[in-house]
């Protein structure tokens, strides 16, 4: 019996043992995961009456922008290296590099920015659904001039979008592509110095294809409603992509068999 209770009281030895030390491997686990993102914070020295533009690119690439009238803070960014981009009507345009680092909080040096000394203008709008009037944040807004200069700017939660010291005199063609919407496009006249063209751009929603039931078709000189199919080598066609641009015929064929 004695000898029992011993390997019984061994056993669990090594039981508590091994569980002690596998018990917190999920949790490390589990941590690791979660700490994979990190935060960005700063501040800017306010200019009454007119609002920051801070922007937060990556390799290049337009991935946030707030606006703020000081203090501002980017959470829930990936690890990585970044560049911040802090502009405002009518001064100069600065850059910082940036490291987030893994559940941690970066603070960035104070920002104070310096008036231009050239005339500028500058384009500011608001993005919506067009039936709902729902405002569409973090929506990608294109600006192309017209002697081929880029400029992005991203919605923000109210669907705002601004593009600060432009060039004067210059038109240009605001772009806006957005998945389940239709695309829009507005050309721009040229700016005066100093001034700011405002905007409202409304996205049309792209109606969800209808599906009939096996059997149920449409009687003649009824309207089509939306709809996918496929074409002969497995492509799909959407009959929206080309409706505004000609008359669509739609020949049904039997395969090879």
């Amino acid at each position: 019996m004695k000898q029992k209770l011993t390997c019984l009281a061994f056993a669990f030895l090594l039981l508590a043992a091994f569980g002690c030390g596998t018990s917190e491997d999920p949790d490390n686990g589990i941590k690791d995961v979660e700490m994979q993102t990190g935060t960005l914070q700063g501040e800017v020295e306010s200019i009454e009456g007119i609002p920051i533009q801070v922007r937060l690119l990556k390799a290049g690439q337009l991935v946030a922008q707030i606006e703020t009238d000081g203090s501002y803070e980017l959470g829930d960014l990936e690890v990585g290296d970044y560049t911040i981009e802090i502009s405002a009507k009518g001064f100069e345009t600065v850059q910082a590099n940036a490291t987030v680092v893994a559940g941690e909080t970066v603070s960035l040096d104070k920002v104070t920015l310096v008036a231009l000394a050239e005339p500028v203008s500058h384009i500011r709008g608001v993005l919506t659904d067009s039936e709902t009037g729902d405002a569409l944040s973090d929506v990608l807004v294109q600006l192309m001039g017209k002697t081929g200069e880029e400029y992005e700017a991203l919605t923000t939660k109210d669907g705002v979008f601004s593009f600060e010291n432009l060039p004067v005199d210059q038109a240009f063609t605001l772009t806006v592509m957005h998945k389940g919407y239709e695309d829009s496009q507005i050309d721009v006249d040229p700016i005066t110095a100093n001034d700011t063209f405002e905007l409202d751009v409304e996205l049309t929603a792209i109606p969800e294809p209808v599906k009939l039931d096996p059997g149920q078709g449409l009687s003649i000189g009824s309207q089509a409603p939306a709809f996918e199919l496929p074409d002969g080598s497995g492509k799909v066609h959407a009959l929206a992509d080309y409706l505004d641009n000609k008359n669509v015929v739609i020949v049904f064929y039997r395969g090879g068999w």
